[in-house]
């Protein structure tokens, strides 16, 4: 095809294209992903109708999902993936025409595919932006049949808390839990000596011993470090020690940021 050679076009599926200067939002993916498959019923699903409802995805690239009545004959393409299940009442829902699952169900479908940290997060930030509660995810879970992945999905679920405002927190939290060390307050208010209002990403507040996450984004910026010094000062001034953890001392170095927090927190008696 001449537009497909001369990049006028691209290909989103098999037999679907597009302009190539359209900007294509996620829940065009979907429709395309949807129109591909010759499937009336077929429902955008997994990491596709994660991407239309914003749940937060690993980075990289990755086929596209459906779910259809099991049924249904299905062939898996290098780009697009065919679920066989059942969906409940209240599962899926039409956004612009296009059939995809609701974030309860969303979730439940992702959570036993997801490594743990990618999956603990997309159920603490989808808590935290009220997209989703843990009642809805629970009751979504118990309501279709069983499956291997539902008793993971389970302990997923169980182990988000909906406070975590970065995957890095996220993997904090659970690198503790591990190390069989107590969990921290999540955002943690402290009002310092002059006043200023600060929150904390973790604090154990009998000791004063406060974590904070820092992420390569904003936190790596020249105003925000100087904005991080200042607030770090004024915690020192006020009591608190200030544990400062990057990923890779979370996720390399997870060994010996679990015993940083146990030697400053071990006086404290629980």
């Amino acid at each position: 095809m001449k537009a497909l050679r001369t990049g006028r076009l691209r290909r989103l599926q098999r037999g679907v294209y597009v302009c190539r200067a359209d900007e294509i939002s996620p829940l065009a993916v979907a429709r395309a992903a949807l129109l591909t498959t010759g499937i009336a019923d077929a429902v955008a699903s997994h990491h596709t109708a994660a991407r239309v409802h914003g749940i937060p995805l690993p980075e990289g690239r990755c086929p596209e999902h459906v779910t259809v009545a099991r049924a249904q004959r299905r062939i898996r393409r290098k780009e697009l993936v065919f679920h066989g299940r059942e969906m409940d009442l209240g599962d899926v829902e039409i956004r612009q025409g296009v059939a995809l699952t609701r974030p309860p169900r969303t979730l439940i479908d992702l959570l036993p595919v997801l490594a743990e940290t990618a999956a603990v997060w997309a159920v603490d930030d989808s808590l935290r932006r009220c997209l989703v509660n843990r009642e809805e995810l629970l009751k979504s879970l118990d309501a279709r049949p069983g499956a291997p992945g539902d008793a993971l999905a389970r302990a997923r679920i169980s182990d988000a808390d909906g406070k975590a405002e970065s995957q890095l927190e996220t993997a904090g939290r659970l690198a503790l839990r591990d190390g069989k060390v107590p969990l921290p307050q999540a955002q943690f208010r402290v009002v310092a000596n002059d006043g200023s209002v600060f929150f904390l990403d973790g604090a154990y507040a009998e000791c004063k011993v406060g974590l904070e996450f820092d992420g390569q984004g904003v936190h790596s910026e020249p105003e925000a470090l100087f904005r991080d010094r200042w607030r770090q000062n004024l915690l020192v001034a006020a009591g608190w020690t200030i544990l400062r953890f990057t990923w890779w001392d979370v996720v390399h170095g997870k060994a010996r940021f679990v015993e940083s927090v146990r030697s400053a927190i071990a006086a404290v008696p629980y």
